[in-house]
């Protein structure tokens, strides 16, 4: 289907191209009147046969969505109704996620590092661990290369909820509702017993795909068993974790995305007190942030100079986000270092891996901002703290800013050492592109 003519929905959604389909109809690309951002529309049209249950449920599990706050998690706009082809339809409008899916990754056989895959992987489960963790849990139930959305920061996002469906059902439900796709799907969900242990099911399913380039029914044998390779491209010490993920029994997998976080990490369990006396030293003070910003040249600028000594104090290092909650100006030790090579070595490296992943992100995103970014003043919202990993945490930032005469809402993280001297309605600066929807970033030096 194509939109010559750009129909307009509920007064302000100018609709476009075609993004996809999922469990519940088409998503088209949109633009919002009324703010001048681009968003994702999905629409539940009554001419695609849809039944009227498959629309109660629709409008019910917007709802539920609407709920939602976590970067991994498209952000819902609206929900309204409206005709669609001259018939009663239901819309949601919701973050366009910019980025690549891992089904194209996988299919154009991009190689991801062991440091990108590790850090996929926690970021995946951290999202699970925060949608099972709602009261009732919600389970997406269709996870799978294709709905998973890599950012260019490099973090992921889970997308198309057409199959999301909260735990706890209300009497008059029948839990019978099979959803999901072959492969990824364990035998309890055909049956509409879907757990949180389910969605993780899948997501080993995803990684195993990822990581071989062969979908799960691949490795799938005659009983329905999916029979994990003795030996994973460049990840051994991931498949005793994918394997137990994969178990046919939701009771020999593991019972939360926390559990399994805990498994791959289980060997630091001791780094929060080994690495409590571990301090950052050597950074040098760059005097008023505002100031540094504010001095910054007219974009497109060249990253050099006072421009490049900002990016650097603006983007945290490896080891300095190893130790985020640490302050800038205290001390590493020899034991403490000593600590970090043994951990590394009985980790099998994924330690400084999934660190070195982390940093090398967000400099890639700063480096961006710092070359096209305009110089602005945001207001602290809130500030969130969230597991980063091996007990590592990092700040998300909430907050607003003006600019073009419009109120513009997002969020970025800092370390915790810097956001524990900010509170609600504090100013910080920021840098901020209008030809990516307002996209902008803290700078926060130490």
């Amino acid at each position: 289907m194509t939109t010559s003519a750009s129909p307009l929905v509920g007064g302000r959604y100018e609709i476009g191209r075609v993004l996809g389909q999922g469990a519940f109809g088409h998503t088209f690309l949109a633009r919002d009147r009324d703010t001048g951002r681009e968003v994702a529309v999905k629409v539940l049209d009554r001419r695609s046969g849809k039944d009227w249950k498959a629309y109660e449920l629709f409008k019910r599990e917007a709802e539920v969505l609407g709920g939602l706050r976590h970067h991994g998690v498209p952000q819902v706009f609206d929900t309204l109704e409206d005709q669609w082809l001259g018939a009663p339809a239901a819309f949601l409008v919701m973050e366009c996620i910019e980025g690549q899916s891992l089904d194209r990754i996988i299919a154009t056989r991009q190689s991801l590092g062991s440091a990108e895959v590790a850090h996929l992987f926690l970021e995946l489960l951290g999202i699970l661990d925060y949608l099972h963790g709602r009261v009732p849990p919600i389970l997406h139930r269709d996870i799978k290369p294709s709905n998973i959305i890599v950012r260019s920061n490099g973090f992921p996002s889970l997308v198309d909820f057409g199959s999301v469906r909260r735990v706890f059902l209300a009497p008059e439900e029948s839990g019978s509702t099979v959803a999901g796709t072959f492969g990824y799907m364990p035998y309890e969900q055909y049956m509409g017993q879907a757990s949180p242990a389910s969605d993780l099911y899948a997501l080993a399913g995803t990684l195993l795909h990822l990581l071989t380039g062969r979908p799960p029914r691949e490795f799938m044998s005659e009983d329905g068993h999916i029979i994990v390779p003795d030996a994973l491209p460049g990840e051994q010490h991931l498949r005793p974790v994918i394997a137990r993920m994969l178990k046919h029994s939701p009771n020999e997998r593991f019972a939360s995305a926390r559990d399994v976080r805990a498994a791959l990490v289980s060997p630091s369990t001791t780094l929060a007190t080994a690495g409590s006396a571990a301090r950052m030293g050597g950074v040098r003070r760059m005097g008023n942030a505002f100031d540094l910003v504010s001095a910054l040249p007219p974009a497109p600028r060249p990253l050099r100079g006072e421009t490049k000594r900002l990016l650097k104090a603006a983007s945290p290092g490896t080891m300095r986000m190893m130790w985020s909650s640490d302050k800038a100006t205290d001390r590493t030790g020899l034991m403490d270092l000593l600590g970090l090579g043994f951990f590394s070595l009985i980790t099998a490296g994924i330690l400084p891996m999934v660190f070195m992943s982390y940093a090398s992100a967000r400099r890639r995103r700063m480096r961006l901002f710092m070359r096209e970014g305009i110089p602005g003043i945001a207001h602290v919202v809130k500030i969130e703290m969230e597991d980063l990993a091996f007990d590592e945490k990092t700040a998300r930032v909430t907050y607003h800013f003006e600019a073009d005469g419009h109120r513009h809402r997002d969020t970025d993280t800092v370390l915790p050492a810097i956001a524990h001297r900010w509170e609600e309605g504090d100013s910080v600066p920021i840098l901020f592109i209008p030809e990516r929807d307002y996209d902008s970033v803290i700078v926060a030096v130490e």
